[in-house]
């Protein structure tokens, strides 16, 4: 089983109003970015109440919310938990015919608790009309706010030694160390992709690489990133977002310090007082590779615990 990480007190926060709602029988909405491990929360919230004994059927939006299919779902979860993912996909002919089972569900003796999981911009859909107002303020009755990986880097130790472990077993090979230089590497990342991000780099990088330092966690990520672009997930403080995009560019220029400086628009002094910094609060780690001659352009890259 894996267990929810909560060491930060973004999550920590988080779980406490999870074992809360739990006890609840109310609609509850889950918010956050793909990756952040919606679905997999949805499932811990039925298996902290007490419905746990009783039926978890789920229901992805991803496809048509065809009646037949809504009922059957609702009927077989009835007295346990109804858990519709993606709530942010469905159509409009989706969302009349969901509000009509929860009509429908009211009205029986041991009707199913809804959990829905979307993305966080669903209720400014709801409040632009392109998502049905009624239909929103009926799901999210309880709402939870899923943090991105970028909000709960205090977790990342813990995630990365559960997903080894998970991805160790699951590979059938030994355990990798994730070295201390690895670990600071990870820290400098954006993770658009969050926890799924992390555990399909960590997957890669312990099939090359043992023990994984912070070389190996550079060439995947690089792997995974288009060499022009920093992806930055909704809510990404102005902090982080400049970190990113520094650290991005640094790396882009193959450790230039100067032709760093000159994409930027800052001098170099100012590059290195940044960089400093970073490497004061353990997010940077310089490398101990002689850089590359300066060049315009960055080489060409090929393109769950929670």
């Amino acid at each position: 089983m894996i267990e929810i990480v909560a060491r930060s007190d973004t999550m920590g926060r988080l779980l406490r109003h999870m074992r809360a709602t739990a006890q609840s029988d109310k609609p509850t909405l889950l918010l956050g970015a793909s990756g952040s491990g919606r679905s997999f929360l949805g499932r811990e919230i039925h298996q902290m109440s007490p419905r746990k004994d009783k039926p978890l059927v789920e229901i992805s939006c991803m496809e048509p919310l065809l009646w037949e299919r809504l009922i059957a779902s609702a009927e077989r979860a009835r007295g346990g938990t109804l858990l519709v993912t993606d709530l942010d996909r469905l159509d409009e002919h989706g969302q009349r015919e969901l509000r009509c089972l929860l009509a429908k569900c009211s009205a029986w003796d041991r009707p199913p608790r809804l959990i829905s999981t979307a993305l966080p911009d669903l209720e400014v859909l709801a409040k632009r009309r392109l998502f049905m107002r009624s239909l929103y303020d009926q799901v999210a009755v309880l709402r939870h706010r899923i943090p991105s990986l970028r909000e709960r880097l205090d977790d990342l130790p813990e995630l990365c030694r559960l997903l080894l472990t998970k991805h160790s077993r699951t590979e059938n090979r030994a355990p990798t160390a994730l070295l201390p230089d690895g670990l600071a590497a990870l820290r400098h990342h954006a993770w658009p992709g969050n926890v799924r991000e992390l555990s399909n780099i960590l997957l890669q990088a312990l099939l090359c690489s043992d023990p994984i330092d912070g070389e190996a966690i550079t060439a995947m990520l690089s792997a995974n990133t288009t060499p022009d672009e920093v992806l930055l997930p909704i809510g990404t403080t102005l902090a982080a977002a400049e970190q990113a995009l520094v650290l991005a560019t640094l790396h882009a220029s193959r450790g230039n310090k100067q032709n760093t400086a000159s994409r930027l628009g800052i001098t170099r002094r100012t590059l290195y007082l940044k960089l400093a910094r970073y490497k004061q609060l353990g997010l940077y780690q310089a490398s101990r590779r002689k850089p590359a001659p300066a060049s315009g352009h960055g080489r060409k890259r090929t393109n769950t615990p929670v």
